[in-house]
């Protein structure tokens, strides 16, 4: 068996799995991002004197090599094990960050490319991003708005992924996948449209009384459409009144000074992450507010 391996190896690896029966399974590292072994997996700047190290400078905090960031959100790593493993018929879209174009970049072996499954960008009309498509059909063609950008090949022949560059314009990208000519499905990253607002979901409104329960609260910088924006990131303060407290407030940020405890917290990536633990019986009524944003408020119900 695999016991840790590397995202960036998971197609050769699981076809390992699938052709010896004496080969078990694969246990990548990692499912979850989590604190500590601080920066393995992060993607640096060629002419960062600490590019390449075993971990990352002060502020980094996390590891940065999880499927999932320690909010729960997807990053593009799980997209692609979830179409190796034979899961997903839809194309999955990962971009590199604007911020990377044109860029020499040094990854460590954790790493995965710095992108992110979005197409909701502002300020960045005009870079040329580089887009991976991840699919197990023949072929992706790639769309903005009306306009074919070409055809790749994908699938396992060519590493499950098809790349492009394509200059960033607020219009919807497009991936088709095609096998033997037909479709075999579709997806679609939209951009953000308009002043941003602060949305805020909780993970369930009822909760037992006790302090050993919790609720999450997702809170989002998103255009009237409900896209979450992203280069628009701005500090979050939540207040918790009735029978409850805030146990916890933080984004997925891999590198901050910021702490969980405090009731103000930077956005990362449009998003932040609130904790409610109960306090007793009762309402307990969740706001947060944001710099040009209308004030959010989820209720939530201890019993």
């Amino acid at each position: 068996m695999g016991s840790e391996t590397f995202a960036t190896k998971i197609d050769r690896l699981w076809r390992l799995v699938q052709d010896h029966p004496h080969v078990i399974g694969d246990f990548t590292w990692t499912g979850w991002d989590y604190l500590g072994e601080a920066g393995i997996g992060r993607v640096a700047d060629s002419e960062d004197p600490a590019a390449g190290g075993f971990h990352g400078p002060f502020p980094w905090l996390l590891a940065w090599c999880g499927d999932l960031d320690i909010t729960g959100h997807r990053r593009p790593a799980s997209y692609y094990r979830e179409t190796v493993f034979g899961l997903r018929t839809a194309p999955a879209i990962a971009v590199v960050r604007p911020e990377r174009s044109g860029r020499t970049t040094v990854s460590t072996p954790w790493a995965w490319a710095d992108s992110v499954a979005d197409w909701a960008f502002t300020g960045a009309e005009g870079v040329p991003l580089t887009v991976e498509v991840y699919s197990d059909a023949e072929e992706v063609e790639l769309l903005l708005g009306n306009r074919s950008l070409g055809t790749a090949p994908a699938g396992e022949a060519h590493r499950f992924r098809a790349e492009f560059t394509v200059p960033w314009a607020p219009e919807d990208l497009v991936a088709v996948a095609r096998t033997g000519g037909a479709e075999t499905g579709r997806t679609v990253l939209r951009p953000a449209s308009g002043p941003v607002g602060l949305l805020a979901t909780a993970d369930r409104t009822v909760l037992r009384a006790d302090d050993a329960d919790l609720a999450f609260v997702a809170l989002a910088l998103t255009d009237a459409a409900g896209t979450v924006a992203l280069g628009v990131d701005r500090q979050v303060t939540v207040t918790v009144e009735g029978a409850g407290t805030l146990a916890g407030l933080g984004s997925a940020a891999p590198a901050t000074a910021e702490s969980y405890l405090d009731a103000v917290h930077t956005t990362f990536d449009g998003r932040v992450l609130a904790i409610v633990r109960p306090t007793g019986a009762g309402t307990i009524i969740v706001t947060a507010t944001a710099e040009g944003c209308a004030p959010a408020t989820v209720t939530v119900t201890a019993r």
